[in-house]
């Protein structure tokens, strides 16, 4: 890969809650990130100015190609749908015709990739993941574990109306990782991947965890330590979803119960050169406004 000390990244994906955290990231380190996002209005209120946009989807061939010229790096992106490797496959058939020297991909977490046959999502990114490999483009693989703003973010809202915190896996530890992390290593991946290689030693995806499995008891515990009252922890009411997602979710669900999610990796700190954010310090930020006053 050529040396270049202020690379065009080009951002699917930008405009959602990982989006929004690599983008300022990758300004700060005198990137230049165009965003592929489907409303240019949503993007420019967003970063005004401080960004190219590139308006279109990933089934409009012209507009992904016309998104793609001239660009070092891709960061890689999209909601879970049924057709997730088919768009994103496409995308990197794209990008191997217009000579994109990188590729980061945000894959799924990694017990729903291997083994193979236990998650809809987890195989359709194993397909795009084995896509890469056979594109001869250098890539690098994100496999995070469970995210905080997405696992924990109803807590606070669950603890505003009373004093019981909901978890769909009971009696299983989860490793936890804040998305500000997963954003922190994706940047490293995008402007600095050889190095960051380097110290990570062996080949392969990049497993990206918190630093320790926390049951939803001890999320209670530290909710209650934060908060000044008892909380407990109890199964969710179910939420209304489509049938894919529902799907999606319920295998996600099973295998957090089966305790897949616990593992931790040393992959952030390797990277990085620090610990993972904690699960203490996400919660404190989420449920500052609700603690009782000393």
């Amino acid at each position: 890969m050529s040396a270049n000390p202020h690379p065009r990244v080009l951002v699917c994906g930008a405009s959602g809650r990982l989006g929004q955290l690599l983008v300022p990231r990758l300004l700060a380190r005198q990137a230049r990130p165009r965003v592929f996002v489907r409303q240019a209005a949503t993007a420019q209120a967003l970063w005004g100015n401080t960004v190219e946009v590139a308006q279109g989807r990933f089934e409009d061939a012209a507009a992904l190609g016309q998104a793609l010229v001239g660009i070092d790096r891709l960061f890689l992106l999209s909601p879970i749908t049924p057709t997730l490797a088919e768009q994103q496959l496409r995308v990197v058939e794209a990008a191997r015709a217009a000579g994109v020297q990188h590729i980061v991909k945000l894959s799924g977490s990694d017990w729903t990739i291997a083994p193979p046959g236990r998650s809809l999502s987890g195989d359709a990114h194993r397909r795009i993941e084995e896509g890469l490999q056979a594109s001869g483009i250098s890539h690098t693989v994100l496999r995070p574990n469970a995210w905080m703003q997405v696992g924990l973010s109803r807590i606070a809202a669950d603890l505003r109306s009373g004093d019981v915190l909901r978890s769909q896996h009971l009696g299983a530890g989860v490793s936890y990782l804040d998305a500000r992390d997963i954003a922190d290593v994706a940047v490293e991946a995008l402007l600095n991947p050889e190095a960051a290689q380097q110290r990570l030693g062996a080949p392969g995806p990049w497993v990206l965890t918190g630093s320790q499995a926390l049951r939803p008891q001890k999320l209670a515990e530290i909710a209650s330590r934060l908060l000044g009252r008892p909380i407990t922890a109890a199964a969710p009411v179910a939420a209304a979803a489509g049938p894919f997602i529902a799907q999606v979710h319920g295998e996600f669900f099973a295998l957090m119960r089966a305790g897949h999610a616990a593992a931790v990796t040393a992959t952030v700190r390797q990277v990085l050169g620090r610990e993972p954010r904690t699960v203490e310090g996400f919660l404190a930020e989420e449920l500052g406004a609700l603690a009782v006053p000393a």
